[in-house]
């Protein structure tokens, strides 16, 4: 009986990943374009955004930053998990959308798919699998795909369980909490070089409803260095945004940040013998940082202007998972 849940719930994880893959592939309307943050006058006077390029970046990967969706305690020695798991992240940003004046326009509008759709939210589905280890550790792994786009994750990760188990006597009172290190790395950016980097401390406390059922609300703090390197020299061609340069860009005039982020997050987990039903909210923490902007023709080092100071708002992160916990 055991066998036949495990067997239909990886089969249902598998299928609606692919489901999401072959749906959304087609559409692209959240592939990158970074190249239209590097603006050409008809004289070839070329300068490169990098504050809103930085600022916008922030906002983009923020969906991809790892997410808990487990509580503080570990699976057991002999512990397994697999579900399948999703994230929404709303686009509260994207103000206006003009394709025939695309410099002006939104960020979002400027860096995504074709230039006059107009995306209002971001969801990314994952197949995520865990196995608990002595001494209380659990590995994990998970595979990601922002849907409407060509962006994939594959994400390894590391738990220890620093206190968990102690439900009796004084030691009862404790909860269990746990330290996490994660590690992302992005494909289907041609653009961009990403690699996505999470430490998180969480805390959680079990309790038992009606002998069958386990409720396990848990709360935590995560920091987030999305590493993002751009290509050493990129061109994209058959854009009429840019006639002074045969629409050809070049992104190295691009900056390569490493982006810091802020992250609180708190959800539940529902366990009924091996299902395990999951529910988290995050909220990215309003972030400021100095950042180049405007470069001079060909990038030019003596061309950089002072730094400027770009920040990146508030953000939401709403996850969920259903899985077999056993």
């Amino acid at each position: 009986m055991r066998r036949t849940a495990v067997r239909l719930v990886f089969g249902i994880c598998v299928a609606a990943l692919i489901a999401s893959f072959s749906r959304e592939s087609s559409a692209n309307k959240l592939d990158l374009a970074i190249g239209r943050f590097v603006n050409c006058t008809e004289n070839g006077y070329c300068t490169a955004d990098n504050a809103a390029y930085e600022r916008f970046l922030a906002e983009y990967f923020f969906v991809m930053s790892p997410k808990l969706l487990a509580p503080a305690d570990t699976l057991g020695y002999s512990g397994f998990y697999v579900g399948l798991e999703q994230t929404f992240v709303p686009i509260t940003n994207n103000g206006s959308c003009d394709p025939d004046d695309l410099a002006n326009s939104s960020p979002w509008c400027k860096a995504t798919g074709p230039a006059n759709d107009k995306m209002n939210s971001m969801f990314m589905p994952a197949i995520h699998v865990r196995k608990g280890l002595p001494w209380s550790f659990e590995l994990g792994g998970s595979l990601n795909y922002l849907a409407q786009s060509e962006v994939v994750g594959i994400q390894g990760e590391v738990k220890w369980s620093l206190f968990e188990g102690y439900l009796k006597g004084f030691r009862g009172a404790l909860p269990n909490i746990a330290a996490r290190g994660s590690v992302m790395r992005i494909l289907g950016t041609t653009d961009l070089d990403v690699t996505i980097v999470g430490v998180d401390g969480s805390m959680s406390r079990p309790f038992p409803i009606g002998g069958q059922v386990v409720l396990t609300p848990y709360a935590g703090f995560q920091y987030i260095w999305t590493l993002i390197r751009t290509e050493p020299v990129v061109y994209r061609s058959g854009d009429e945004f840019y006639p002074a340069q045969g629409g050809q860009w070049d992104t190295t005039m691009l900056s390569g940040p490493n982006l810091g982020r802020m992250k609180v997050f708190l959800g539940f987990t529902l366990k009924y013998e091996l299902l395990l039903l999951t529910l988290e909210g995050g909220w990215g923490i309003r972030q400021k940082w100095n950042t180049a902007i405007d470069q001079g023709p060909s990038g030019a080092a003596d061309e950089f202007e002072d730094q400027k100071e770009a920040e990146v708002g508030n953000q939401f992160q709403f996850s969920s998972g259903i899985g077999m916990d056993f």
